[in-house]
């Protein structure tokens, strides 16, 4: 979370000056597997959990949530060193009984599938069938549900992708362990969406093998991809891309990751949100990205998204989530859906009409008629030779303003030169159909972090439509 707190000895396990998310973090446990933690030292602070978090006292150490990642990291942690310590065995049991009568049916979603499995994982510890059956049936049943057709996680996060695959890992791994003929009906299923998923990630990281922040996603919280790929592989999990659709057509190529177009041709790599914002009854983890862009050039991020400071509500987290936060197009100063608290979403845009026609790759959204009818956006992507053209045309009834957003990544060289903007010597930015202005807005690539980076913004007005858009091309 990059906060550094002193809780000092015995532990203040309640941490009350912290954020939510903080203390969430606390209640994880995921430090009991950093580098050099010792067996003695991770059974102090389990046995200091214990004692300075009593059954009673009901605080967020008793959420579903961190009780499920806490459950499921002792019990690596006792299997890791082959002990379990009877009082340690004793909570264990009692946080799993907790757990069961507060399954988290009503949020759905990675919550529900991450009480599934942590009930899955207890039962098989310590010997509860019925623990593990339920368990076993809320993954299931959630793997069906939550995983699309070509692999991705319907939440559409590359971080929360990351994490449930490695959800999916773990069981695998927990199931080739109990080597039993009846295994082959659980294990299939989960093999078959981890090699799906393994796929689906493969196409969405970068060349350094970054997730794309796409929506709720940070650097920092999932394992990174060649960690995945490393336990993957010896778990003998490889990546199946059988269901992500793509074809080639004047040297590039075309692979559609859930509604996440990504179009590469060396030295170019650009992914285009035509995505819905997340499942319709579960968006909370989405963001106001519908037509945005991100782009890669020799291997660096050129636009990129803007990441999360952090899940608490306020000015921040409204900013984050709106569509001036995200490489696409702006009406009236007005968002694509509307956003509340910090995880709610009432009306919302749905993109529409997308369309593949040679080299070009269409879509628009009606999220801006949610507040004034017939306020449209639509942006094609034409792909050429040597280089992109993006093209907005945007239309409503009387004159209207539009901005729209191009976020560099921290360290991008810009220099204004005639008719555009010279990128890193090679890449040439050439606007069109409005005004330019190089302004200045906020990174977030992990939780707690902020980092300034260069802006680019079109702007202008229009009466019943306009047309604009921006040329990216580059020199051999």
């Amino acid at each position: 979370m990059n906060r550094e707190v002193d809780l000092g000895w015995p532990i203040d396990w309640k941490a009350q000056d912290c954020s939510h998310l903080w203390q969430y973090n606390l209640h994880y446990f995921d430090y009991l597997h950093q580098p050099g933690m010792s067996k003695t030292d991770g059974l102090t602070l389990i046995r200091s959990w214990i004692q300075g978090n009593q059954v009673h006292h009901r605080g967020i150490e008793w959420e579903p949530y961190p009780l499920s990642l806490r459950l499921v990291n002792w019990i690596k942690f006792c299997v890791k060193y082959a002990d379990s310590p009877e009082d340690i065995l004793n909570s264990l049991l009692l946080q799993t009984l907790n757990l069961q009568r507060q399954v988290e049916y009503h949020l759905l979603g990675n919550h529900l599938w991450t009480n599934g499995k942590a009930l899955w994982f207890a039962g098989a510890f310590l010997g509860k069938k019925d623990i593990l059956r339920l368990g076993r049936e809320i993954v299931l049943d959630e793997l069906k549900e939550q995983f699309l057709d070509d692999g991705g996680h319907f939440e559409l996060s590359p971080m929360y992708h990351a994490i449930v695959l490695e959800d999916m890992l773990d069981l695998i791994n927990l199931y080739q362990m109990i080597s039993k003929p009846s295994n082959v009906e659980i294990l299939s299923p989960l093999q078959k969406a981890a090699e799906k998923a393994m796929a689906w990630l493969a196409g969405m990281v970068d060349e350094e093998g970054k997730i794309p922040l796409l929506n709720d996603s940070v650097y920092g919280v999932a394992s990174s991809w060649a960690e995945l790929r490393s336990y993957a592989e010896r778990l003998g999990v490889n990546p199946c891309f059988d269901y992500i659709p793509g074809f080639e057509i004047g040297g590039w190529l075309k692979r559609n990751y859930s509604g996440y177009w990504v179009v590469r041709k060396e030295p170019l790599r650009l992914i285009f949100d035509t995505a819905p914002l997340g499942p319709d009854y579960l968006p909370g983890h989405g963001h106001c990205d519908m037509l945005a862009v991100l782009l890669d050039f020799e291997g660096q991020n050129i636009f990129t998204d803007t990441g999360v400071f952090e899940y608490e509500e306020g000015e921040n987290r409204k900013y984050i989530r709106g569509t001036s936060a995200h490489n696409t197009v702006v009406l009236d100063d007005l968002e694509q859906a509307e956003f509340w608290k910090s995880f709610r979403i009432g009306r919302r845009g749905h993109p529409q009409g997308f369309r593949a026609e040679g080299q070009d790759l269409q879509c628009s959204h009606n999220g801006f008629s949610i507040w004034q009818k017939g306020l449209f956006h639509e942006r094609t992507v034409s792909l050429m030779g040597n280089g992109i053209e993006l093209k907005d045309h945007v239309k409503g009834r009387g004159t209207h303003n539009f901005e729209s957003f191009f976020h560099f990544a921290p360290g991008v060289h810009i220099k204004k030169e005639a008719g555009g903007y010279r990128v890193n010597k090679r890449l040439f930015l050439e606007p069109w159909g409005a005004e330019t202005q190089l302004r200045e807005s906020q990174y977030y690539p992990e939780f707690g972090v902020i980092q300034d980076r260069p802006c680019l913004v079109l702007s202008g007005r229009f009466s019943g439509s306009g047309v604009f858009g921006l040329r990216c091309t580059y020199s051999s």
